[in-house]
């Protein structure tokens, strides 16, 4: 089984404590019982957003790469036990801050630790969120020092890294930044892998963030085109990043993504980040919500296949 339209899911807030607690098999077992196929392995839950805006350190990320293999050896073995593959992961976010230069040199470290990961975890690609500002000229200019600082290593561990769709509170309100943008978006990538001589990069297409920008779903996906390799999907009411169970809202374009996914030939994991929907119910029923996604899932990889 290889890494084609496998119907994947998040690791956040259901499973990843059921991995920190050492209970690997009753992890994948459950997922394997939902029809799980593959996992969206968060690196970012050992470092969180709230602790990288107080420049905390935390104890995961200080560790060494030898020793943080050890720490995902066991989630692997079972991983491999239940024929659970590793679709895509999430790097900690926010990749880089530019207030804190000496931190930043931290998470440059904290990055190249979750790329050797992934090459152990034999994960293809890790979502590394650009830089967010209002400024177009900046976010160009801080991407490519952050891009072409992380290229080597991204080279060195055989692990691609994808740029996303993200968006910025702008005096409280949601506005698109550089990425947002199909166009810029497409030319940095362009740009990135030109630079690396060979596909380093590519693009997670964030349908939640898609959502909350109004963005036209089908035309971003044509302008992006096969540099999409990995998909966020959640839902939400198009006012908040709620990340809630797919095709629960009536906001989302879900028909826009099917079709554009199609006329792309897209062919990469079927990725749910939707933990939050899990979460928010009585935790008896999780193992349902887990199905319905997969049933989700299986239902967009038959339209796209179509």
């Amino acid at each position: 089984m290889n890494n084609e339209l496998l119907v994947s899911v998040q690791a956040a807030g259901w499973l990843n404590p059921m991995l920190a607690e050492g209970k690997c098999k009753e992890g994948f077992k459950l997922m394997k019982e939902c029809g799980v196929e593959a996992l969206d392995y968060n690196f970012e839950a050992k470092l969180t957003g709230k602790q990288i805006s107080n420049s905390e350190k935390g104890d995961f990320y200080t560790k060494s790469i030898d020793e943080i293999i050890d720490y995902l050896r066991p989630i692997k073995e079972a991983a491999d036990e239940f024929g659970i593959k590793f679709s895509q992961s999430h790097a900690p976010f926010p990749a880089y801050r530019r207030s804190d230069l000496e931190y930043d040199e931290y998470l440059f470290e904290v990055m190249e630790k979750c790329l050797a990961g992934c090459k152990f975890l034999e994960c293809p690609q890790i979502v590394v969120h650009p830089y967010c500002c209002l400024s177009k000229e900046e976010a160009l200019e801080t991407n490519l020092a952050i891009y072409r600082r992380l290229m080597p290593i991204a080279k060195k561990y055989g692990v691609k890294i994808c740029l996303e769709n993200i968006w910025f509170y702008n005096k409280g309100r949601i506005t698109a930044i550089d990425c947002s943008d199909a166009n810029r978006a497409a030319a940095l990538v362009d740009q990135l892998n030109e630079e690396a001589g060979e596909e380093v990069f590519s693009f997670c297409f964030d349908l939640g963030h898609a959502t909350l920008l109004n963005t036209n779903v089908r035309e971003f996906l044509l302008t992006m085109g096969k540099r999409i390799t990995a998909l966020h999907l959640h839902d939400n009411d198009a006012i908040s990043d709620q990340h809630f169970a797919p095709m629960t809202q009536r906001k989302t374009d879900w028909d826009g993504l099917i079709s554009g996914l199609r006329e792309i030939g897209y062919r990469g994991p079927i990725n749910f980040e939707s933990a939050n929907s899990i979460m928010g119910y009585p935790k008896e029923l999780w193992d349902a919500m887990i199905e319905y996604t997969v049933e989700v899932g299986k239902y967009i990889r038959e339209k796209v296949l179509a």
